[in-house]
């Protein structure tokens, strides 16, 4: 995170997706609450442009950007779970959760989308589902092709390395129950 220190035991962090963007979460407290720009754009073109702009001029919530370093591992996480649905700003927003509590933050992720909690979940980042009860179990994703049976770290919806058939993903063996 650009401008990034160690940060107190005792901060709070809600690192808040669009979807919390959008309905106005707010916190009380010592809690801050951040996100990162691509949220923000997420919100702006999501017809929300002037809650885009109060958010960024109001300073309710901090912009922060992960580092590339953080940014890798959550990508590198993502294909190991077989979590291909998330977007590049899904990727920032877990990015930065996770930069946050290796500097010692108590950070949580407010968000309403499943892959992201899943990840999360994963990763061992804390989540506030809203909007729903949020994730009942853990999944990690497996790839594979029903036609000729291969498996491996590809991306659904592509051509099978073996055949060419249409590639699709199952809950793995490895579905386990959130902690």
């Amino acid at each position: 995170m650009r401008g990034g220190s160690r940060r107190d035991l005792d901060t709070k962090i809600k690192v808040l997706d669009s979807t919390a963007l959008f309905i106005g979460f707010t916190e009380g407290g010592k809690t801050e609450l951040v996100t990162c720009r691509e949220v923000l754009e997420e919100v702006k073109y999501g017809g929300g442009q002037l809650r885009a702009a109060a958010i960024r001029g109001g300073g309710l919530v901090k912009i922060l950007e992960p580092s590339h370093d953080y940014v890798e591992r959550v990508r590198e996480s993502a294909l190991k779970a077989g979590e291909h649905d998330l977007s590049e700003t899904d990727i920032k927003l877990l990015a930065l959760a996770l930069q946050l509590l290796d500097e010692g933050a108590d950070v949580s992720i407010v968000t309403s989308d499943y892959s992201i909690q899943n990840l999360a979940e994963i990763m061992g980042l804390k989540v506030e589902p809203i909007l729903h009860k949020g994730i009942k179990r853990v999944i990690k994703w497996t790839t594979y092709c029903e036609i000729c049976g291969w498996r491996g770290e590809a991306q659904p919806g592509t051509p099978c390395p073996r055949c060419g058939a249409r590639l699709k993903r199952k809950p793995s063996k490895e579905v386990s129950e959130k902690s």
